[in-house]
């Protein structure tokens, strides 16, 4: 779960020092707030709450993703994917833990 906080914090931080950083909209702001303190309270969280953290999480990094790719095509969008994807399988793995 720290993992896709990470993932997160580095595409903001590679998105805002490139040469055409991303205009300040609803996605971006979306990709950089919601995943990463709903990542570390599934991290912390016990095993009922990091579960449904877990998926709102994914929920919120998903929504995020499409928002930028029907906003602004994938240059943007595919850098949220590898956080998207750990995200995914972290919450999986979750779901094997005993309640």
């Amino acid at each position: 779960m720290l993992l896709a906080g990470a993932a997160v914090l580095l595409a903001i931080s590679s998105l805002i020092r490139s040469s055409n950083p991303v205009p300040a909209t609803w996605v971006p702001l979306l990709l950089a707030v919601a995943p990463v303190p709903l990542a570390a309270a599934t991290a912390f969280a016990p095993a009922r709450i990091g579960r449904l953290t877990g998926i709102a999480g994914i929920a919120a990094l998903l929504a995020g993703t499409i928002g930028a790719i029907g906003q602004s095509g994938m240059q943007y969008a595919i850098f949220f994917v590898p956080a998207l994807i750990v995200l995914i399988v972290a919450t999986i793995m979750l779901w094997r833990e005993p309640v």
